[in-house]
């Protein structure tokens, strides 16, 4: 419990003084990106946490962004603020107060004051008795999300990845995150999205499976797992595979259907 507490503590530190309230916009990839995505924490395979550091060191101040109205309308409502808003966008549908929470790395009383504000602000509403929090309006979430340095919007990912997993919410919605993170031959990122592409496969949804598989292995699997992962993916191909074999039969067969409603009188 003292190691928890003290890891919230440096990352809520590290995200005061690396992204802190200033205007949000791009930042430069390369050395600095590449170690903003190195701090990610990410999901074990059993939706436990394995926490690298905090995902927000060296990332670079922002500049001027696009949404330069609503940018600086955040930037008004205080460093807090801004850091839900930005974990709220990126966790999108998840956004459970707790979650965006401990996401954007606040304690209770701050996320509270944070969340009245934006309220207030009319930029998010919900957060009581349970219920999600959203942006007031669509256009809203796109500009809060782009307005997130993008080696800090990586390494958010990979925090919300940690945080849903840990939060029971299964491999696929860790997935969702993981599949914005880099990779980084982490075993415990190649067994979530395992995880996750056998339960989209068993929903019937093997597109998505396949993109789980796809970044498993740019991971990448260990020698031994690849030949696993590589069979995993070509099983999500084969329903894909299928329905479009049933489809040529049927376009070179245009007697096959009359005849099969002839059968049935």
């Amino acid at each position: 419990m003292a190691a928890d507490e003290e890891q919230g503590r440096m990352q809520r530190a590290m995200f005061e003084r690396e992204a802190g309230p200033g205007t949000p916009g791009d930042a430069p990839a390369g050395p600095a990106a590449d170690a903003a995505v190195r701090g990610r924490t990410v999901p074990s395979a059993r939706g436990g946490e394995r926490g690298r550091g905090a995902p927000f060191h060296a990332v670079p101040r922002p500049g001027p962004g696009r949404d330069g109205r609503l940018v600086e309308h955040l930037e008004h409502l205080g460093a807090p603020a801004v850091r839900l808003a930005w974990a709220a966008a990126v966790l999108d549908t998840e956004a459970a107060p707790s979650l965006a929470a401990d996401v954007a790395a606040l304690g209770p009383g701050e996320a509270a004051e944070a969340r009245a504000r934006l309220a207030a602000a009319r930029v998010l509403t919900g957060g009581g008795e349970g219920r999600p929090l959203r942006f007031s309006h669509p256009l809203t979430a796109t500009a809060v999300h782009r307005s997130i340095p993008p080696a800090l919007r990586v390494a958010l990912h990979g925090q919300a990845a940690a945080v849903v997993a840990g939060a029971g919410y299964g491999p696929t919605a860790a997935a969702r995150h993981l599949l914005e993170v880099h990779p980084e031959g982490d075993p415990a990122v190649v067994a979530t999205l395992r995880e996750a592409a056998a339960e989209y496969l068993s929903a019937g949804a093997p597109e998505a499976a396949r993109r789980c598989l796809e970044r498993a292995l740019r991971e990448p699997p260990g020698p031994r797992e690849r030949a696993a992962v590589l069979h995993e993916l070509g099983r999500s191909a084969l329903p894909a595979r299928s329905a479009a074999a049933t489809a040529t039969t049927a376009a070179g067969r245009p007697w096959a259907a009359p005849a099969r409603a002839l059968g049935r009188r």
